[in-house]
């Protein structure tokens, strides 16, 4: 509620429900007075400043206020509001303009509560003001509604006897159903407190910057603030004007957004169910439809596996349909073709197919049809449905081209898991074999059935690949172990402050030695996990929590119904699939999980571009983070034709590639609820090695002694450290390349300036030494910046490829 106008500090704050806050009062500690003066104050100025105000008509309205005296004076009466009216309507006429008043969503109100004593019709139609029940409106309990206003005082005081600001950014959203629909609608609230002061009443404590600091540091004890600058010595008069904007559609897809980022987003019924009452919100419409379904041309799974994520309207996990029935029907210029369809009437189709039938059978005359596209592929179809022709429109659309990438991403991570579920059997089962290699396989297949006609004991041959050259690159998340136990920290934490407020509840009506102690363990719990998380508090804390806290929640509520309310918040806070405080790790893991993601996805894509310039061997590795191999020569090849050219393209291909994945998780970053960095390390190999297929462990191992060195090398860089430095070889927004040999630096080194032309790396380089580690010695590193500049001469996003830009450089 504060309106900051000064710099001497700045602060920003949200407050939320999971806050944890401190404030014993149970009612606003303020004293607050309802007076119009600074509005006739305002009046009074306007003739001074103003030269087109109409003088005649505030001489009027003085001599109105001159018959009505009791106007000036505080108000602790609201009827003579509406004694005086046609008063109050001329001293109201610049806050509410008539060309405004029936549309605007608009009150005047006592500062700090939320009883209007005039406002639009409108706004008095829609009963956001008045009537109570503020909590349910907001989504607030009362403890964090009360703990928001009396802040919000707070700030405002700061800043004038202080001259300090301290912002509270976070607004408050009234939701209320719509009378017509039902449906829920937001409305956020933005204050104007020009009509409103705050004076002194007592004496002002002096108070020192760091002393003012030290309360915003600690902004959620009002207790001690209010130590500290007692709320007797304040009054706030005046009244402050509320105005309503509706959000509904803002607010609508940001909790879309937020459901879709759910792991069981487009599998769950409960999800589907949720999606559905949104998307009616979004449209305003109470009787619409939704289906979700994997599109059902694609061939990369069985029938079987498609109508897992068949949650459609026809598209149902249950459903007999097949192929066949899509020719000739409404969905399948949206499968074949991607067009998005709109059927106004589906009555007025004079020869329906089946599927139209099924539609009709189940009330459906209105719908869209749209597909889900992932880069550039068909993934899935989206469909809204109404029984009501003509509800949905070409008007529908626009909305819903908002909201379609994001159901396409979803899909896209449910067919991930799903494929990532079906790989997991195969791997488990047979192995994964790479399409570059199979060929070898097979032959090694043959040969054992020829030798086994032969020998009943003859044993299968082993797979080796010799001279080829490797590749390897990592893109680890910075400090992803101590960002995850902040995480682990900070939910224990939230957690225990939880149950200590039930103890303290249930301690009101139930003297028990037991509670004094079971709430100093609590204490003390929580000191060791601020001074140091260590391997098993966190299933101590749980065990505790469960066996000696949680246990006693029955018998609290029998025998002292105060402590329902903290009962119900802590049982609230827990419910998910953990059983546990659950935030700041899903924080943590929704980016890690991003950041991994869009790591992969992009590897992905351009490696399998990169089959183009040379067959090669891939695998990556998803930890916090990702790793890959590449292994490129003429024996991986049935062919063996193989020129060091396409080696030298590779490992061009390779940096910008690592360039690239900077640039968007640079990007990515901002949308990230923990702004996570990674660090990124190429490792050059130039002497051939030889890997074997290992049967045991079905994966590909280096074979021989003199090429194990190089899987050392690759276990021990995440620990490599910069000789003479104390410093990490791997940075946020740079890329280090270790190498061995002076040849391989002179070689990329002519990467490296190509790439400072094309504008993705910086021009500072800097050549290092690495600090001798265990095993590995004699190792020097190139360490660029990446650029993050928006445009570089070349759009990889906008079709421009990796392979090309490449392949342009002159490498010979």
């Amino acid at each position: 509620m504060s309106n900051p106008r000064s710099s001497f500090h700045e602060t920003v704050v949200s407050i939320t429900n999971k806050d944890e806050i401190i404030l014993s009062t149970d009612k606003f500690p303020f004293r607050t007075t309802l007076s119009l003066s600074p509005l006739v104050a305002y009046w009074e100025n306007k003739v001074k400043t103003d030269p087109s105000c109409n003088i005649s008509r505030v001489k009027e309205l003085a001599d109105l206020l001159r018959k009505t005296p009791n106007l000036l004076k505080p108000l602790d009466d609201t009827s003579l509001i509406d004694e005086h009216i046609s008063t109050i309507d001329i001293l109201m006429e610049d806050i509410f303009p008539s060309a405004l008043w029936e549309n605007d969503l608009r009150a005047t109100v006592l500062p700090f509560h939320f009883e209007s004593f005039y406002a639009t019709p409108r706004l008095e139609e829609l009963q956001l003001l008045g009537g109570g029940n503020y909590t349910g409106k907001l989504n607030l309990d009362l403890k964090t509604l009360l703990f928001r206003l009396t802040l919000s005082a707070y700030t405002i005081i700061l800043e004038k006897f202080y001259k300090a600001n301290f912002v509270v950014d976070q607004p408050f959203i009234f939701v209320i159903k719509d009378k017509f629909t039902q449906l829920e609608r937001h409305y956020k609230l933005s204050i104007d407190l020009k009509f409103m002061d705050v004076k002194l009443t007592g004496e002002l404590k002096q108070l020192k910057p760091q002393e003012i600091n030290f309360l915003i540091n600690r902004y959620n004890n009002l207790d001690l603030w209010m130590k500290w600058l007692p709320p007797e010595n304040f009054e706030f008069t005046g009244f402050a004007i509320y105005d309503f904007t509706d959000v509904t559609m803002e607010e609508t897809i940001s909790s879309l957004r937020y459901d879709l980022l759910e792991q069981d987003a487009v599998t769950s019924e409960g999800s589907i169910r949720s999606l559905q009452q949104k998307l009616r919100v979004l449209f305003g419409l109470p009787g619409i439809k939704f289906g979700l379904a994997s599109c059902p041309a694609m061939q990369e799974f069985d029938t079987t596996y498609a109508r897992k994520i068949w949650n459609g309207l026809v598209f149902t996990q249950n459903s007999d349909l097949k192929m066949d029935d899509l020719r000739g029907s409404i969905y399948e210029p949206v499968i074949k073709h991607g067009h998005t369809i709109i059927v106004e009437d589906l009555k007025l189709f004079s020869s329906p197919t089946r599927i139209e039938k099924i539609l009709l059978e189940d009330g459906i005359r209105n719908l869209i049809i749209a597909p889900l596209q992932y880069e550039g592929h068909i993934i899935g179809l989206l469909e809204v449905a109404s029984p009501i022709p003509g509800e949905l429109n070409a008007l529908s659309m626009i909305r819903l081209k908002e909201i379609l990438p994001l159901f396409a991403l979803a899909m896209h991570r449910g067919l991930e898991e799903l494929r990532s579920s079906i790989q997991n059997v195969i791997k488990e089962k047979y192995t994964a074999i790479h399409p570059v290699v199979e060929w070898r396989f097979t032959q090694a297949a043959i040969n054992f059935l020829d030798k086994m006609e032969r020998n009943a004991t003859a044993e299968i041959e082993p797979i080796v690949f010799r001279d080829i050259y490797p590749l390897y690159g990592v893109s680890d998340v910075r400090s992803s172990a101590i960002e995850r136990n902040k995480a682990i920290q900070g939910d224990l934490l939230d957690q225990l402050v939880l149950a200590k407020e039930v103890l303290l509840s249930a301690k009101d009506n139930l003297p028990l030695p037991i509670l004094d102690e079971l709430t100093f363990k609590i204490d003390k719990f929580s000191q060791n996990i601020m001074a140091e998380l260590a391997p098993d508090d966190e299933a101590q804390v749980l065990e505790f929590l469960r066996s000696e806290v949680e246990a006693l929640f029955n018998y609290f509520l029998k025998t002292n119904p105060q402590t329902e309310q903290t009962i119900k918040r802590y049982k609230n806070a827990i419910t998910n699939p953990h059983h546990v405080v659950y935030n700041k790790r899903r924080a943590y893991e929704e980016s890690l999980y991003l950041i991994n993601e869009t790591i992969s996805s992009f590897l992905d894509r351009e490696e399998e571009k990169a089959q183009q310039i040379f067959p090669h061997y891939f695998e990556k590795y998803k930890t916090d983070g990702l790793e890959y191999n590449i292994y490129i020569g003429a024996s991986l090849l049935n062919s063996g034709n193989f020129e060091k050219i396409y080696l030298k393209n590779m490992r061009l291909w390779q940096l910008m590639l690592t360039c690239e994945i900077a640039r968007r998780i640079q990007n990515l970053r901002a949308t990230l609820k923990l702004p996570l960095e990674i660090a990124q390390l190429i490792l050059v190999h130039s002497d051939p090695i030889s890997i074997k297929f290992r049967l045991d462990e079905k994966k590909f191992d280096v074979e021989g002694a003199s090429n194990i060195r190089y899987e050392i090398i690759k276990k021990r860089l995440d620990k490599a450290t910069v000789q003479d430095a104390a410093e990490r070889l791997t940075q946020p927004g740079k890329i280090a390349i270790v190498y061995t040999q002076q040849k391989e630096a002179v070689e990329y080194m002519r990467y490296i300036e190509f790439l400072q032309s094309e504008g993705y790396i910086e021009k500072d380089v800097e050549m290092l030494e690495i600090d001798e580690m265990q095993g590995v010695q004699g190792l020097r590193a190139i360490r660029v910046s990446v650029s993050f500049k928006e445009q570089l001469r070349h759009d990889i996003d906008s079709g421009d490829e990796l392979l090309a830009i490449a392949q342009s450089a002159s490498l010979n």
